[in-house]
């Protein structure tokens, strides 16, 4: 059996969140730029809220690979 220490949920699941957020942000700020009501400071926002909600996936999902990884390793050992 695999033992997830409890920080990881928490950073995962704080990824995850921060990525929803971010998600509708952007979606909002691109529908507003898109429309052309935008100013720079919305599309500054844009940018930034892409480049979180992209660097919180990347975390989340680099999280998710590690366990799995680690939940393989763990039965692989387990049936030697």
């Amino acid at each position: 059996m695999i033992v997830v220490r409890s920080r990881v949920p928490v950073v995962f699941w704080s990824a995850t969140l921060v990525a929803v957020v971010l998600l509708g942000v952007t979606w909002t700020l691109a529908q507003r730029v898109a429309v052309g009501g935008a100013s720079v400071e919305d599309e500054v926002l844009l940018a930034v809220a892409g480049t979180g909600l992209a660097a919180a996936s990347l975390v989340a999902a680099r999280i998710m690979v590690v366990v799995g990884r680690l939940r393989r390793r763990s039965s692989r050992d387990g049936q030697r």
